[in-house]
């Protein structure tokens, strides 16, 4: 095998009995992936190995003597390279055919579906001859039904001399009776339905084709010089070569009026009649793929080694050939004129080449209104590096080709997935809230509403159907979607097809090369993520409360701000007051991964989910699997014992779940919580507090331990708040283990030392900025439109400038001049582009609708104190900590918000002081109640370009 090419041998031998050792030492001579057979004439005293060498994988249907009325002839063989994976598709049905279904699957070819060759000989009995023929059709309409993506390979002898075939196709002549001319266009009717083509067209002596080669991938066919077995004058030896087989169904040019108005005419009523999910969705499966295959056409995946670049055009590919052309003759023969030639055609390339790029910058920059995917997509490919390394490696194992390093993948993170409790004695606890939730049903408008806001951009999961098709046919599916729906929470199943998984590997950090590197993702069905949507709408109300306000990941209104504004705001309030707060940081490994479903599922219960949804959602996590697809090459699916899936809208919820009654652990020390990354902490006075800590500490290591939550030691971090010279320091141990003391931590992206100055976060992040910054003038040289420039910027520069400022928004000059180089130095650029002459900074940035970034921190404030004063946010602490001025007389001028006294810059600089003086001071004529959060916004933009002008 070539790339993704086959090479095929195809060859009816008129008998091997006593050829046997002939034809194997010529396959040994041969390099063929597979050679197809038809009338072998063998029996089963004949062993597979006095065939062919241990190269090949044999397979065989001989003769049938008891079904067959011949008691010699007849008989298939197909030979399969071993690394092709092959494997027979057993026909219980058809046992007194000669036919024989071979599968390789995609992984191995690097295509998107796998392939099925069926190898046929229909004798040349004319009185069975239609029936077999209609026996094969239904065998083929079978096996397309089942897996209508996968590509089909259908080869042997049909002894149909009543067809012509030629490059235009079939041409009918009348041979034979009249019932035998009709199967012959009947098969040839039903396979173009298919999509499936015949591509042979070479004739024997008599003119006739008998061996007949369809497909729906791409033939090159082509009469075999040196064939493996004495010809048959009847029957020339083919070869047959598929060039590619990255084909599969372009719905993006389905025909979707044809195909709805063929969707509304079904008759769902009858169709969907099975008493059990699965029974429904095999039925509503089976007239979905009946329907794509009608009204969508097939495609061939792009070349992704295209041999010019995307904005090549016609015209510049042609003066480059000629030019190559030209440069070999001067080459050869020192012509002068050629020389000359080729010197114009130079320059004439440079001149369209630079026209050619130029006009494709301006399309690219116009696209950021009209298809902004596309200018993305033009971005960040010039920031990607390549995506996988051509060489890999776990546990010190080497993987150099596409399909091993896809397989050393799929070992590595089923590594990930713990054991399965047996048994686990669930708590007695009753109900933690008074709500429960055991029952749900959906409806029709719910699940059209759904469909049609999905995101058309997005891939297809294991099914082959993208949201695309979903979205399109809304109007037509919502009826029979919403049966099934419905049937599935009433049974508690959720159905088998929707829990295979998908995962792309991702780069998390570190080298490339290693595997150990990289996390999953995992790419779900998109009906069954819908479904998710219908149960998560259910039991959320109902989960979160009795979720611990600690915890700030995946829920409505909290979010990293909310998680370390609570906790630096407690820090520096106690470093206001000298104290010393010790903070330990702990670090699951594959947290997501190993949440153990008998103790998730008695949790659930605790926390008000009974009847027919926990059920559900016990089938819903139980006997999932997973398939690692990289690279174009997918492996085998392997079962998931353990885990939520990453990627699904219940996961998160379900993971908050499983430890929502972590806090139980603490009775001294405070924690706070963004889903997994969890940090524990306490004031310290003395080494009893520090001991008190250490106890909380190790109440949680036995909560990990009772819910096989694994932690890595030596990532877990401790670090110490202070402003005293000779702090405490106690040496904190996490199952025996000591924890590392650390100066500086990566809290949630932003960088804390002991000092809480945030200098390394603002060195950090203006390295960062710098770097993108390089990376934006370099990718937009040659842009003319300044918005689309300035749009990159704020994407890749601004943005790192500005995550989670309200935490560490500076105070001091030295810092803030620091952010402000970054945002100078753009525009510099910028007023270089445009021709304009700098005046003041200030100036610069509104003239260009820029905000200097001072004043961006400020809008970032103040949109945080609206979210926390309007009850945006879900944090108590947060919101019970801003307090209004209430005077006890009227005044002239009485601030809205109140403000604790600071006496030191710590306190003065936390989120709950900071934020109301500044409102108090610079925008107190704005009502934080009266305005949407857009329109308060813009009025603090404006009160900011006021001041500064």
């Amino acid at each position: 095998m070539s790339n993704k090419s086959l090479n095929i041998y195809y060859q009816n031998v008129r008998g091997l009995r006593t050829k046997t050792t002939d034809f194997k030492q010529s396959l040994m001579c041969n390099n063929f992936d597979i050679i197809i057979t038809t009338e072998t004439w063998l029996c089963d005293s004949i062993f597979d190995r006095e065939l062919a060498d241990n190269r090949y994988d044999v397979f065989r249907q001989d003769r049938n003597l008891k079904s067959s009325n011949k008691k010699t002839g007849g008989g298939v063989m197909t030979l399969v390279r071993c690394g092709l994976d092959a494997s027979r598709v057993e026909l219980d049905d058809y046992i007194d055919m000669e036919i024989l279904v071979i599968t390789i699957p995609a992984r191995v070819l690097s295509a998107s579906a796998d392939l099925q060759i069926l190898t046929v000989y229909l004798p040349p009995d004319y009185s069975r001859l239609s029936s077999n023929i209609d026996h094969l059709i239904n065998l083929i309409k079978s096996l397309h039904s089942k897996n209508p993506t996968n590509s089909f390979l259908i080869i042997g002898d049909f002894n149909l001399p009543s067809i012509k075939w030629g490059s235009n196709g079939p041409n009918y002549v009348k041979t034979g009776t009249t019932e035998l001319q009709n199967t012959g266009i009947r098969l040839i009717e039903n396979l173009a339905f298919l999509g499936i083509q015949q591509f042979n067209s070479l004739t024997n002596y008599v003119g006739n084709t008998l061996d007949l080669a369809f497909s729906n991938l791409y033939l090159k066919i082509t009469e075999c010089k040196y064939p493996l077995s004495k010809i048959d004058k009847a029957h020339p030896p083919l070869e047959l070569e598929i060039l590619d087989l990255s084909i599969s169904l372009n719905f993006r040019k389905c025909d979707f009026k044809n195909l709805n108005k063929y969707l509304n005419d079904l008759n769902w009523q009858t169709i969907l009649i099975s008493n059990t999910t699965e029974g429904l969705i095999d039925n509503f499966y089976s007239c979905i793929y009946e329907a794509i295959n009608k009204y969508t056409p097939l495609t061939r995946s792009q070349n992704n080694n295209r041999i010019y670049p995307v904005w090549f055009t016609p015209a510049l590919i042609n003066i480059i050939k000629e030019k190559s052309k030209i440069h070999k003759l001067w080459k050869k023969f020192k012509n002068i004129r050629d020389y000359e030639e080729f010197c114009v055609l130079r320059h004439r390339q440079q001149k369209e080449q630079q026209t050619c790029y130029n006009n494709y910058l301006q399309k690219i920059q116009i696209s950021i209104k009209q298809n902004p995917k596309s200018f993305w997509s033009y971005i960040k490919s010039n920031r990607n590096t390549s995506n996988y390394p051509k060489t890999m490696t776990l546990n010190d194992n080497r993987y150099e080709d596409g399909q091993s390093i896809c397989d050393a993948f799929n070992i590595f993170f089923h590594s990930v997935f713990g054991d399965p409790l047996a048994d686990f004695a669930a708590s007695s606890k009753d109900n933690l809230t008074l709500d429960s939730v055991s029952h749900l049903s959906v409806s029709k408008s719910t699940v059209e509403n759904l469909l049609t806001r999905l995101d058309i951009n997005k891939g297809a999961g294991s099914d082959g159907i993208p949201p695309l098709f979903w979205r399109n046919c809304a109007k037509y599916l919502s009826s029979p979607i919403t049966l099934i729906f419905n049937m599935s929470l009433k049974e508690g199943v959720f159905p088998t097809i929707w829990k295979k998984a998908h995962i792309v590997p991702i780069h998390k950090k570190d080298s490339k090369t290693k595997i150990e590197n990289y996390r999953g993702i995992s790419i779900l069905n998109t009906l069954g993520k819908i479904l998710e949507k219908c149960v998560y709408a259910a039991i959320y109300p109902v989960i979160i409360k009795g979720l611990p306000n600690e915890q700030h990941g995946f829920l409505k209104n909290r979010s990293t701000i909310t998680n370390l504004a609570y906790f630096s705001d407690y820090i520096l309030s106690n470093m206001e007051r000298s104290g010393q707060i010790d903070v330990i940081y702990t670090d699951f490994e594959k947290a997501f991964d190993r949440v153990d479903h008998l103790i998730l599922l008695s949790k659930l219960q605790q926390l008000g989910i009974h009847g027919d949804l926990l059920r559900w959602i016990k089938s819903y996590l139980t006997n999932r699997s997973q398939a690692v697809v990289v690279g174009g090459y997918r492996s085998n699916y392997v079962n998931v014992p353990t885990g939520v899936p990453q990627g699904s809208h219940l996961g998160p919820l379900l993971y908050n779940s499983y430890l929502y009654d972590i806090k139980t652990c603490f009775k001294h020390a405070n924690h706070v919580m963004y889903a997994d990354d969890k940090k524990v902490y306490l004031k310290i006075k003395n080494l009893e507090d520090c001991n008190l800590l250490q106890s909380d500490l190790n109440s949680l290591y036995t909560f990990y331990t009772r819910n096989k939550i694994s932690v890595n030691v030596k990532k877990c971090q401790c670090i110490t708040f202070t402003r005293k010279r000779h702090p405490i320091k106690f040496s904190y141990k996490f199952g025996g283990n000591t924890i590392a003391r650390v100066n500086i931590v990566r809290d949630l992206g932003v960088y804390f030392d002991d000092k809480m100055i945030f200098s390394n976060h603002n060195l950090m992040i203006t390295q960062k900025a710098f770097k993108n910054l390089g990376f934006v003038i370099r990718v937009c040289k040659y842009f003319t439109d300044i918005d689309a420039i300035k749009t990159v910027y704020f994407a890749y520069v601004r943005s790192v400038l500005e995550y989670a400022s309200p935490i560490w928004s500076p105070i001091y000059n030295i810092y803030n001049d620091s952010l402000e180089r970054v945002q100078k130095k753009f525009l510099q650029h910028i007023l270089y582009r445009s021709k304009q002459f700098s005046k003041s900074y200030v100036e610069d940035c509104h003239r260009n609708n820029l905000l200097c970034l001072d004043e961006r921190r400020n809008v970032l404030d103040m949109c945080f104190l609206y979210d926390i004063a309007n009850g945006h946010v879900d944090c108590p602490e947060l919101v019970s900590a801003l307090s209004y001025c209430a005077p006890k007389r009227r005044t002239r001028h009485t601030p809205l918000l109140f403000v604790p006294c600071s006496s030191r810059n710590y306190s003065a600089n936390s989120v709950l002081t900071r934020l109301p003086r500044i409102f108090n001071e610079s925008f107190k004529n704005i009502d934080l109640f009266a305005f949407s959060k857009v329109k308060f916004k813009k009025k603090i933009i404006e009160v900011l370009k006021t001041k500064n002008k």
